[in-house]
């Protein structure tokens, strides 16, 4: 069983939740995530005169840079890495479908169905 507060496993989560911001489900995920960062970090506020937070999940570098960070007060701090844990596991039940579709049709034909994901006549 792979260590929910290891390194790897921390990348993971926060790789996965970056790649799904793009949906609804990923954004509110995206942004509880954010959510813990602020509060255990204390910055990414314009007025607090930190550095901010590495919180771009289109920048393949600042996920990167967030995990790391994660991975880091997670060892330091038992409440923070409680709640990382409740965090991925509700992450982890998030599903998104990326993939997409590509539909081609040249020639002649009757009825053409094109789309993805779906059954004729059952």
């Amino acid at each position: 069983m792979v260590d929910p507060m290891s390194l790897t496993a921390i990348s993971t989560a926060v790789t996965a939740a970056a790649g799904a911001a793009g949906t609804e489900a990923g954004r509110r995920m995206w942004g509880s995530l954010t959510d813990l960062a602020r509060r255990a970090f204390g910055r990414g506020g314009e007025d607090d005169g930190a550095a901010p937070l590495p919180l771009d999940p289109r920048s393949e570098e600042q996920v990167r840079e967030l995990a790391a960070l994660i991975f880091t007060q997670g060892r330091q701090d038992p409440r923070f890495a409680a709640e990382f844990r409740e965090w991925a596991e509700r992450a982890s039940a998030l599903s998104v479908d990326n993939s997409t579709v590509t539909n081609n049709f040249s020639g002649r034909g009757g009825v053409v169905y094109q789309g993805r994901d779906f059954t004729i006549g059952g």
